[in-house]
């Protein structure tokens, strides 16, 4: 019987196993190796990195933190989840663990726009993501928005703090819930189809739509949205949003008794910085209720 199962090695997951794990706690982490944060090319807004870090050299250096204090890790995704007399049950690649509380940080899928080579672009910078992350480094380039919401149109929006250079693209799909007052001068909207996609240098891509336009070096954010991992939490009975994200007071305690969120799977702010600290608190309040639930000292 752990104290703690954490379900999702992100920054969220294993900040709260660290703190776990110094708080003299027994703690398995079971994570499949797919965060969000390792398609991170390089990250120049978190603390403490100036010069910027890859995504996946700060979950290295996460990990190598949380063993040194003899987390368990599991190289598995979790499949399901059930209640038991004191805790739960997790079952994950064929293999269960028992565990008085659950932290769930299993983050969140973007969709991305249909190209094969759309997750590679991603992981070396030429398809974007946030624009909190990377919109200083786009230094008054032209932006392309791809999407045909709402969503896309505040995306582009606010990237008008960094350029006034800002197209959106539906890519042909028709726009959706979108009135001319959400399409903010100078953005310019492009409902034609793509042609043709290819890198191109400084992290940029190059764009030809069937209507002829042609642009040779934009900077490429993708708005389609995207899909929180709360299968697991939902089947457990936890309370969602309408987007499918976790419901969570201040202590990222959940409706279920020691089940608590953290990470994109919570908030709407992706930052690794805020997930981090939804880790550390949601590691403390699990403490504190164990040592209240079981008369601990």
């Amino acid at each position: 019987m752990f104290d703690c199962i954490i379900l999702g090695g992100g920054p969220a997951g294993l900040a709260a196993s660290v703190y776990l794990a110094r708080l003299n706690r027994r703690v398995v982490l079971v994570d499949e190796g797919k965060s969000r944060a390792s398609l991170i090319p390089r990250s120049y807004n978190h603390p403490a990195f100036p010069d910027g870090v890859a995504g996946q050299a700060l979950l290295d250096r996460m990990h190598d933190q949380a063993s040194r204090y003899g987390v368990e890790h599991v190289v598995a995704r979790g499949d399901r989840l059930e209640p038991i007399d004191d805790g739960f049950r997790c079952t994950a690649a064929g293999r269960t663990f028992q565990g008085r509380a659950i932290i769930c940080a299993t983050g969140l899928v973007d969709v991305l726009p249909p190209w094969p080579d759309a997750t590679e672009l991603v992981r070396k910078g030429n398809l974007r993501l946030c624009p909190i992350c990377d919109g200083y480094e786009i230094n008054g380039a032209p932006v392309v928005v791809i999407g045909h919401s709402r969503r896309a149109m505040k995306e582009a929006a606010f990237l008008l703090s960094f350029t006034d250079d800002v197209t959106v693209a539906t890519l042909g799909a028709e726009l959706e819930g979108v009135s001319s007052a959400d399409i903010k001068s100078p953005v310019r909207l492009s409902t034609a189809r793509l042609a043709h996609h290819r890198p191109a240098p400084e992290d940029r891509i190059a764009l030809e739509f069937m209507d002829g336009v042609a642009m040779e070096a934009v900077a490429v954010y993708s708005a389609l949205g995207c899909r929180p991992r709360s299968l697991l939490a939902r089947s457990l009975g936890a309370k969602l949003d309408e987007e499918g994200r976790i419901l969570t007071d201040q202590h990222q305690r959940t409706n279920i008794q020691r089940f608590y969120a953290i990470g994109d799977v919570v908030t709407g702010l992706n930052q690794m910085g805020v997930a981090m600290a939804q880790g550390e608190i949601a590691a403390v309040t699990a403490h504190n209720d164990l040592a209240e639930a079981f008369g601990e000292p």
